[in-house]
């Protein structure tokens, strides 16, 4: 339910996994869940992203809220947000026609992320005796195909290059929360190529993990 317009929203797929604790010397009962908000979308016709540099500092705290992550510990440097690309993609176009509300990739942010601000933090669809120790949370948008879609930079007339891997939006969210609050949020998007998706699931795998071991 979107808060600010008291409306229904939909979105795609919502993934979820488990991984165990590690690093006791006896067996946990208890787990690190990773939970998806992912928006899919096709791609028919030519869009742009303009990159920029990684608001690194936003990005650490955005790793390191509600997760075992801390700011000073190496492996949060390896979480993906932080270990791959230090550009981002800040602002996005498909056709001068679309008005911004009907723009598909701003649709596609929307979704994934009014879909993560409402849902985040629920119990996890699974049932077991396990105990959650955290649940990182991640909005995702898969894209069916990366070949119409380019990177310009945001500061220079260079002309716009293909897009050749995976990449992250970086964005500032206002909304409002399920308590009726006002909320201006750091966020970053992963857009993910459907061909690409093996390679991000590695990236949630490593992240997860670390996760799992840094909540012993």
């Amino acid at each position: 339910m979107d808060q600010s317009q008291a409306k229904a929203r939909e979105i795609d797929l919502i993934a979820e996994k488990r991984w165990p604790v590690t690093g006791n010397l006896r067996p946990s009962s208890t787990d690190v869940a990773v939970r998806l908000f992912i928006e899919c979308k096709f791609v028919p016709s030519h869009s742009v992203f303009w990159f920029a540099e990684k608001d690194t500092s936003a990005a650490k705290e955005l790793v390191c809220n509600n997760t075992p992550f801390r700011k000073d510990n190496t492996y949060t440097d390896k979480h993906h947000y932080l270990s791959q690309s230090h550009r981002v993609a800040k602002l996005f176009a498909s056709s001068a026609s679309k008005a911004t509300e009907n723009e598909p990739f701003y649709k596609a942010l929307n979704q994934a992320l009014n879909g993560m601000v409402s849902l985040r933090g629920q119990p996890l669809s699974t049932s077991t005796t396990r105990n959650v120790k955290s649940v990182p949370e991640f909005p995702v948008v898969v894209c069916s195909s990366f070949s119409m879609i380019y990177a310009a930079d945001f500061y220079s007339e260079k002309a716009p290059e293909p897009i050749t891997d995976n990449f992250q939006l970086e964005v500032q969210y206002a909304y409002i929360d399920k308590r009726g609050a006002q909320r201006d949020d750091y966020f970053l998007l992963d857009f993910v190529e459907f061909d690409r998706l093996s390679n991000f699931m590695e990236a949630i795998e490593e992240d997860a993990k670390a996760a799992a071991f840094l909540a012993h």
